[in-house]
């Protein structure tokens, strides 16, 4: 089956996902394997295109979300998988793939989107019981928003979103963050995912999408320095 052709856009942010040759844990250990794809992602080539939202490592697959800064994702993109395979298996005394194929990616189209694909990328490693709360977990961006001094690159949100991690209380957006997302949720947002658009599966029974999708984000909304009307049209509940 054909490669479906790249959405060159620097007007919305993707979602992108980069696997290990046969699922496999990478070659190195997880912590090594860290410092280097942030030292790949803070190179000139790759830091002055890509605008960096979240970045979450897992043992065999990273999430990132990113923005083009001229509108083509593909050049960094595959400087990073380059370069990064190049080092891992230098480091590794290896020839093999790292990644099984090339990057995955989805375009995150509106702010709901975006929130929600942010809060699925932060809670990868508690879905997968590697701990119990996202800030927890030390391979993930998201304690850079407090301490930036933790990555070497800025991470910042997509100019739709805002800085949401500034918005009110800071405890309150973990709480939100590490709240479990209600049964099948998880789910919808994974199938969602795996669409060259970001779009929320419809239920068979009502041909809409789940009421728990608009619920799940209401913490982030009242949170808001702004009411949820003038977010924008395409956000609010159908």
């Amino acid at each position: 089956m054909a490669r479906t052709p790249l959405i060159r856009t620097d007007q919305f942010p993707f979602h992108i996902t980069g696997r290990s040759n046969n699922r496999e844990w990478f070659y190195i250990p997880i912590g090594e394997f860290w410092n280097v794809l942030i030292h790949v992602l803070n190179q000139d080539v790759v830091k002055n295109k890509l605008q960096i939202h979240a970045l979450v490592l897992m043992s065999n697959h990273f999430h990132l979300m990113a923005s083009s800064v001229e509108g083509d994702l593909s050049d960094p993109m595959q400087y990073l998988m380059r370069e990064v395979c190049r080092i891992v298996n230098k480091r590794a005394g290896r020839i093999n793939h790292v990644f099984g194929g090339p990057y995955k990616w989805t375009l995150i189209t509106n702010t709901s989107y975006y929130l929600h694909c942010l809060k699925y990328v932060y809670r990868n490693p508690v879905s997968a019981n590697i701990c119990d709360r996202v800030e927890q977990y030390p391979y993930s961006s998201l304690m850079a928003h407090r301490n930036p001094q933790l990555l070497p690159f800025s991470v910042q949100h997509w100019r739709w979103a805002g800085d949401w991690m500034k918005w009110g209380d800071y405890s309150a957006i973990l709480s939100w963050l590490n709240t479990p997302y209600p049964h099948g949720l998880n789910d919808y947002l994974k199938r969602g995912m795996r669409h060259p658009r970001f779009v929320i599966p419809k239920k068979r029974s009502t041909r809409k999408v789940p009421s728990e999708f608009w619920e799940e984000l209401n913490p982030i909304y009242n949170l808001a320095p702004y009411p949820f009307e003038e977010l924008s049209p395409q956000d609010r509940p159908k």
